[in-house]
């Protein structure tokens, strides 16, 4: 059965060329990203807890390749500040998006193989924000984009938004808490409160001012 640093290397070659080939995430790399977690998760065929950790290499591959792609603009881009800074902010918004498209994906390819989808939620949130702060990028923009891509995906596994964004939150906050105190609070204010109408309780107290 694959393990999480295969699923991450298949979910990586799966999307850089489409990151990298339009520069730009745009709805159309998210649902590649959410296809290639999907395939990817079901076809490890993994049961249970173990998709979660799969769902977890999902969405690091997705991230480290943002990772990747984003160095290399923000290396040919930082002829001035400005630039650079630019550069900084289309990494920052390519990461909200693959990481919503991740956990889409890991949702989806938890309920083909019969896993516990809520598990694979949180854990795909909590390495999307483990994964960003190894790249440097926004925390709170990672978080974001899980909870978007929990709400998303919820109506495919038969539960409820808030369930699934309860989840997504929860996985975040407890990340971030891992970084440090101020990471949690940062985070628990950006996912807390209402997402795509979907009001967003997390079921942790780490973070909590």
């Amino acid at each position: 059965m694959a393990d999480e640093k295969e699923v991450g290397n298949r979910v990586k070659d799966g999307i850089i060329g489409a990151i990298r080939g339009t520069g730009e995430i745009a709805q159309a790399v998210v649902e590649t990203v959410a296809e290639t977690a999907q395939v990817t998760v079901k076809s490890a065929g993994a049961t249970g807890g173990a998709v979660a950790g799969l769902a977890r290499g999902a969405v690091k591959g997705a991230i480290e390749t943002v990772g990747e792609v984003g160095g290399q603009a923000t290396e040919t881009a930082a002829d001035s500040i400005e630039t650079a800074v630019d550069s900084a902010a289309k990494v920052g918004a390519k990461v909200g998006s693959v990481t919503k498209g991740a956990v889409i994906g890991a949702i989806r390819g938890t309920k083909d193989v019969g896993g516990e989808a809520m598990s694979a939620v949180q854990e795909t949130a909590s390495g999307a924000v483990q994964e960003a702060s190894e790249i440097g990028a926004d925390l709170t923009t990672a978080a974001v984009g899980a909870v978007e891509g929990a709400i998303e995906a919820a109506k495919d596994v038969g539960v409820s938004a808030e369930e699934a964004a309860a989840a997504a939150a929860t996985g975040a906050i407890e990340a971030a808490g891992q970084i440090g105190e101020a990471a949690a609070h940062r985070v628990r204010r950006s996912v807390e409160g209402t997402i795509k109408g979907v009001k967003v309780v997390a079921k942790t107290t780490v973070g909590k001012e």
